[in-house]
């Protein structure tokens, strides 16, 4: 029930904005159209200054029927950011753009979630995850497409390469992203064995040999200038919530009862405010802040694409 008010009011919100939208298009139509009726009047009856002023009018009402036709097609919020930087002269078409595209874990237990320690040595904790794969020709169709490059922030590595980290010039940004939505080969979320069988088979964590999940959704940034690797951004995330059986939850319980650095337990609360605990002093970063996204407070702000709330049962190998 719970979910289908959310699913309704969002509804309601995409409404009422386009809804918005549309009111203030057909004000531009009408007063485009009457601007361009008062013109032919005016120049039948020779009277060049009325002419001259509704000239005025229309050279304002079409640059803003023309944006208000674009905003009306720019259905998310990457691209109503992506269309807003590009107005205010912030960025171009040439501007190179880096992507990073991921998917994540929530495996929560009680009232605290699975944590794993981040490969790169930042010495924070996050969720069980990673960067998307290519399969196949996919990065040479990339290239030759949109003439992709390599992300040069993250070193490449052989735990990196192929994945979905890359730079291209912000005029290819929305066909990329409709491929990789649409026709990519790539992994896809009814297959995520790989980075959970890195991170919790292969390191003994835990010794399963199936698991099933729940898609909960999809977190995207807007397209905004990221602070770490000052480069314009678009960072998406798909999320998807371990369906542990009674086995997987006991394996959880005793996790939690014994101490480990490669993996931690934490609340919604820890994992909001990044591992800092004022009451005792605390006062480091334990906890990478995009695990902020998988807690289950936060699932309503997914975007609700194809296949949401679809459950997947995969094989995870020896």
């Amino acid at each position: 029930m719970e979910y289908v008010l959310r699913k309704q009011g969002l509804i309601f919100r995409l409404v009422g904005d386009n809804f918005m939208k549309i009111g203030k298009l057909i004000g531009l139509v009408f007063v485009s159209a009457i601007s361009i009726a008062i013109i032919f009047l005016f120049e039948i009856k020779n009277w060049p200054a009325g002419s001259s002023l509704s000239g005025i009018v229309l050279g304002f009402s079409l640059p803003g029927l023309w944006h208000s036709i674009q905003d009306l097609l720019d259905t998310t919020n990457w691209k109503v950011s992506q269309r807003r930087l590009k107005r205010g002269g912030f960025i171009t078409d040439d501007t190179i753009i880096r992507i990073s595209f991921a998917y994540l874990y929530r495996i929560k237990i009680s009232d605290k979630y699975l944590l794993v320690k981040n490969g790169r040595g930042t010495g924070k904790y996050q969720p069980v995850g990673g960067v998307y794969k290519l399969k196949g020709k996919e990065k040479i169709e990339l290239k030759n497409r949109f003439h992709v490059k390599d992300d040069n922030k993250v070193s490449i590595d052989n735990s990196s390469r192929d994945d979905y980290r890359l730079r291209m010039e912000n005029r290819y940004l929305r066909k990329f992203v409709k491929r990789f939505n649409k026709k990519a080969e790539r992994e896809q979320v009814d297959d995520l064995s790989r980075e959970f069988e890195e991170e919790l088979v292969k390191t003994g964590i835990v010794n399963w040999r199936q698991i099933t999940y729940r898609f909960c959704g999809r977190h995207m940034t807007e397209l905004k200038f990221g602070e770490h690797f000052q480069i314009y951004e678009l960072l998406l995330a798909d999320v998807v919530e371990l369906m542990p059986t009674p086995e997987q939850e006991q394996d959880l319980q005793r996790l939690m009862a014994q101490q480990s650095d490669m993996y931690r337990f934490a609340t919604a609360e820890e994992i909001i405010s990044l591992g800092i605990n004022t009451a005792t002093g605390n006062l480091e970063e334990s906890i990478g802040d995009h695990t902020k996204k998988t807690i289950q407070e936060n699932e309503r702000q997914l975007m609700k694409i194809p296949g949401v709330g679809k459950a997947y049962t995969v094989q995870l190998k020896d």
